[in-house]
């Protein structure tokens, strides 16, 4: 009976055993991530529905995620039905209804950007995305297959079959 016992409870390193499974060893619900420069001022908060860190190779996933950029620029929102966080937190991985929305000013519109793809370095505040994506400002309607964003130089440039229909500026 010890020997049975022994052979049937023992944990072997062995691939397949189940000791190097992808399973989490964390889980937050209503998870809230802040990132803060120099002088203290929020950049940009992360938040999610639920977060769940795998420690096999050190990424989490979260469900409805949202990340508001803030700063000196204009706000970015940036939300999806699912993201991946990698190991060094310097690339998340949007996918399912991505949506942005950077805010309107005084002298511009509110512009909105859907994918279902979207690769998103927060720390030099570029994303991309090799997939169909459609960007509205105003009455102003762009698409188009794969794109890079920098908020900072507050560029969007689609890199193929591009459509656009923009809105005429009024003259003061």
């Amino acid at each position: 009976m010890t020997v049975w016992l022994e052979r049937t409870t023992r944990v072997e390193d062995k691939p397949g055993s189940g000791k190097l499974r992808h399973d989490p060893d964390v889980i937050i619900d209503n998870f809230t991530l802040q990132r803060y420069d120099e002088n203290g001022t929020v950049q940009h908060t992360l938040t999610a529905q639920q977060m769940r860190h795998y420690p096999d190779n050190d990424s989490a996933e979260l469900d409805e995620p949202e990340l508001l950029y803030r700063g000196k620029l204009t706000p970015t929102h940036i939300s999806a039905k699912h993201a991946t966080l990698g190991r060094d937190g310097k690339e998340a991985i949007l996918r399912d209804n991505v949506k942005v929305l950077r805010e309107a000013t005084a002298g511009r519109a509110e512009m909105t950007l859907s994918t279902t793809l979207l690769y998103v370095y927060p720390e030099e505040e570029i994303a991309r995305t090799d997939q169909p994506v459609r960007l509205t400002q105003g009455k102003s309607v762009a698409t188009g297959v794969g794109m890079v964003a920098d908020r900072i130089k507050e560029q969007y440039v689609l890199e193929s079959r591009v459509k656009a229909t923009i809105e005429r500026a009024r003259r003061p």
